[in-house]
């Protein structure tokens, strides 16, 4: 086992979280390497091939105005275009996108290999290495803070306390570096963990199943068992995916033809116009036929015969629930989807299958244009772990350990958007961390300040071992003990003393980026995973958002990019551009004051026209949602000591009690949207924080 360059911060998982996070923390200088099982797999598209769709353009556009990548990628590998709900108000309406999934992956992975103070390194996380910090954790109701509770070796005589150890001993922990399968030690002031299906993964076709995140990739092992000594809770979800068909097998003439919009607008802000080929959809239903044989093997699904534990997503269900749970519909509705401009793979959105290959082949060819078809990959259903998303603070950083945070799926999450979204926010947060880290702590080793950062040198990425370490009762690193994780710990810091890196006991302070509800439906989002934790995959809709008129896809840069200016993730120009946009759409909304019913005067452009006459339509609803955000913003200034304690307030509930414990709310607004958490609790609340 080899210790390696240090970094800032260490993003484990090139995925669409991976992505967001990995950029957000180079780009605002901190030297950061993504860590993922195939940079040939960087930003790939596991399942459907398009971006955005209702509550998730919004998403898009938020990352977009962040300074996120996300809608860049996408403006320049859509194959059609449509914006969702065009009849409905402005708050519903949706950008969506279908893409060409091969130019979105190598766009993200050129994007990545291209940014300044950023390393790939192709490899899997399969350990975390901690230490204890001279913070207490907070004790919940559980009482999982117990001594004894965690496995691992008594107190040594070190100086130092280590992470079995700091479990025992209820004192947060501190990330110090991560441990790959194939043996490197990589020190890191943070860390992100971009898991996605990886986790534990297993996929499964009928009897047939195998350790796999995705067809054809292993799953990633070993880390779920390291988070799990650590304290923390951790479950299973499960997901699925359609087959893909070849186009040339199919006869398109006997499908219903869906074109995109001729108006297309750009998911990022700072693009005017898209110019790419174009290519339609179409749609297909399926049929008695196609019921009968699903119905027929439904016993040789592992989503029934008990194969599969995890809970799956209810907004998506596979094509055997459809059938089985809406037993008198007579067809359903399949979207026929290209993949690409350059690949002969088409997907059937709607048809998620885990049944045997034979029965795929079989009820695929009773719809019409399917007759003849030809699977080159069959569907499948794959389960994998998670972390409670309780045991985060709003900043995704974990309350158990600081300095690791986790976005994407790992936090129950499904969806490329929600994951980006995250991504995003969490990389943001770890290099406010880091940088605060190194303000107090210094530089990690020697190499630390003379790191050569320019991206394509032939020197970044070649990581040269400082200290080589004995492994030989570390083969299977998937399997690392307790014992050998705090073994690894010490190594590690020994390393590092006398480099400026003695201060480990200490938490750097730092101010996080936290949108609220009223912000950004990635707000929301966090919010809710945050607050309520789920026990299946979360997928964002407008329904979710209280606030969802304030919260239009072509106003998030008014709303967000001032943060991502702040953060340094968006340029001086960008800024200012946009200030001269607001600026022309408030001179419109002012005239549209005085003359309601006036046309165009001629000195606005059309966007800045029709945002005008947006905001002046639904200006007294806005002002009523305007008073009810006030109210909440009262509630979330009113702060929450994380270690208060709510013993003290004996009219409390047991249940309330319990429940404020384990999610230890930050504000009274977090504490008023806990599940089961009454009025009358935030009043005593008031009362006694007052």
């Amino acid at each position: 086992m080899a210790f390696y360059d240090s970094f800032d911060v260490a993003v484990c998982g090139g995925g669409h979280a991976g992505i967001e996070a990995s950029l957000a923390c180079a780009r605002m200088g901190l030297k950061t390497i993504l860590i993922t099982q195939s940079i040939d797999s960087i930003g790939r598209m596991s399942c459907n091939p398009s971006i955005g769709g209702i509550a998730k353009g919004n998403i898009v556009r938020e990352i977009d105005a962040l300074g996120g990548e996300m809608g860049k990628l996408i403006d320049r590998s859509m194959i059609q275009f449509r914006m969702l709900n065009k009849s409905r108000g402005p708050a519903v309406q949706a950008p969506r996108s279908q893409a060409d999934k091969i130019v979105y992956s190598s766009l993200a992975r050129h994007v990545v290999e291209n940014t300044e103070n950023l390393s790939t390194l192709m490899d899997t996380v399969v350990d975390v290495l901690t230490v204890a910090s001279d913070v207490p954790l907070p004790k919940d109701s559980s009482g999982s803070m117990e001594a004894g509770s965690i496995p691992g070796e008594k107190r040594s005589g070190s100086s130092y306390t280590f992470a079995t150890q700091a479990c025992r001993s209820g004192m947060r922990q501190k990330i110090i570096g991560v441990v790959t399968e194939r043996g490197r030690i990589i020190p890191c002031r943070a860390a992100v963990l971009t898991t996605g299906t990886f986790l534990g993964g297993r996929i499964f076709i009928g009897e047939y199943d195998a350790p796999c995140g995705r067809l054809g990739e292993t799953g990633a092992f070993g880390l779920t068992e390291s988070l799990s000594r650590l304290g923390f809770t951790t479950g299973r979800l499960k997901t699925g995916t359609p087959p893909r068909i070849l186009k040339h097998t199919v006869d398109f003439s006997k499908f219903e033809l869906q074109e995109g919009d001729k108006e297309i607008v750009p998911f990022s802000f700072d693009d005017e116009k898209i110019e790419r080929p174009m290519v339609p959809c179409h749609l297909v239903y399926t049929n008695e036929e196609t019921h009968k044989i699903i119905r027929e093997n439904i016993n040789r699904s592992p989503l029934y015969s008990g194969k599969i534990s995890g809970v799956g997503p209810r907004y998506c269900p596979s094509i055997e629930d459809k059938v089985m749970r809406f037993a008198e519909r007579n067809r359903h509705q399949l979207f026929v989807e290209p993949e690409g401009l350059e690949t002969d793979e088409i997907y059937l959105n709607g048809l998620s299958s885990s049944l045997p290959e034979e029965v795929q082949d079989a009820f695929l060819r009773t719809m019409p244009g399917f007759e003849n078809c030809v699977v080159s990959r069959p569907g499948y259903a794959v389960e994998y772990d998670y972390v409670e998303p309780t045991q985060l603070f709003p900043s995704l950083e974990t309350k158990r350990v600081a300095g690791l945070f986790n976005a994407g799926q790992i936090n129950g999450t499904s969806g490329y958007e929600e994951a980006a979204g995250q991504g995003l926010v969490a990389g943001i947060n770890a290099a406010l961390y880091a940088r605060e880290h190194k303000k107090l702590c210094g530089p990690i080793c020697a190499s630390d300040s003379s790191f050569r950062s320019s991206p394509a040198s032939s020197e970044q990425g070649r990581f040269m071992p400082k200290q080589v370490f004995n492994s030989d009762e570390l083969k299977n690193f998937a399997e690392i003990s307790a014992n050998e994780t705090e073994s690894l710990s010490r190594k590690l810091m020994e390393t590092q003393k006398g480099f400026g890196f003695d201060s480990f006991e200490k938490i750097p302070s730092y101010e996080p980026i936290v949108l609220g509800r009223d912000e950004a439906y990635i707000g929301v989002l966090i919010d809710d995973l945050v607050t309520l934790g789920t026990k299946e995959p979360y997928r964002m809709f407008t329904a979710r958002a209280e606030y969802r008129l304030k919260l239009r896809h072509d106003t998030a840069d008014r709303r967000l990019r001032k943060k991502g200016f702040d953060a340094g993730l968006i340029s001086k120009a960008q800024f200012e551009q946009m200030n001269l946009k607001y600026q022309k759409v408030d001179e419109a909304l002012e005239f549209l004051s005085k003359h309601p019913d006036a046309e165009n005067p001629g000195n606005f452009n059309c966007l800045e026209w029709t945002l005008a006459q947006e905001d002046f339509k639904y200006r007294y609803y806005i002002e009523k949602q305007d008073s009810r955000v006030a109210k909440m913003h009262r509630m979330e200034n009113a702060r929450i000591p994380l270690d208060f304690d709510y013993s003290k307030i004996v009219a409390l509930s047991s249940e309330s009690r319990a429940k404020l414990e384990k999610i230890r709310p930050l504000t009274l607004g977090q504490a008023s949207r806990i599940s089961g958490i009454r009025n009358s609790d935030i009043m005593l609340l008031m009362v006694y924080l007052h």
